[in-house]
């Protein structure tokens, strides 16, 4: 029943606004885009049973202030700001004795912060690697274990009869991500 946490590529669009007063250079940056990344926990039950939860990102946006040094064509920067994505949750187990039920999606707020650097490669264009870590509290999502054909001595049962509800132990859904970025200024 374990489903392993898979890594991938993000691919984002993002529109911002900078200013330069000599060397320091500040500004703000809205982004969207997608994300391949995937994470599950599964628990296992005497019964013999897994229960596997699984979270997906659909997409992802952000709103991002930053700060740096320009120096010789180039940017070294700070960044960070709020984050907010849409969560796509599921659910899997072995047990067919108990029904269950989940809540579907999630919209998760959460933050991001990180560093970067821009070199410019011609006057209006400029490529850059940056760092981001991103934080999303994904704390909405339960699943709801019901009777179905179990018997009353069933441990989901013993200390509420109508069922009980499961969640994942951690609601953060955390990302390291390294970006190469290609910039176009106008």
């Amino acid at each position: 029943g374990c489903r392993g946490d898979k890594d991938g590529l993000e691919y984002n669009v993002r529109a911002g606004y900078d200013v330069q007063q000599g060397n320091i250079v500040y500004g703000f940056l809205l982004e969207g885009g997608k994300n391949e990344a995937r994470d599950s926990v599964t628990a296992y039950s005497t019964t013999p049973a897994f229960y596997t939860f699984t979270r997906e990102i659909d997409y992802s946006l952000g709103a991002r202030a930053r700060v740096g040094y320009a120096a010789r064509g180039a940017l070294f920067y700070a960044t960070g700001g709020v984050a907010y994505a849409k969560i796509d949750n599921s659910f899997s187990t072995s047990n067919a004795a108990n029904s269950f039920t989940d809540n579907g999606g999630t919209k998760s707020w959460g933050y991001s912060y990180g560093g970067g650097a821009e070199v410019k490669v011609a006057k209006n264009f400029s490529l850059g690697l940056e760092y981001l870590y991103t934080n999303y509290v994904d704390d909405d999502y339960r699943v709801s274990v019901g009777p179905g054909t179990a018997p009353a001595t069933n441990p989901f049962l013993l200390a509420n009869a109508a069922g009980t509800d499961m969640r994942r132990g951690d609601s953060d859904f955390d990302m390291h991500n390294i970006r190469l970025i290609a910039a176009f200024r106008f």
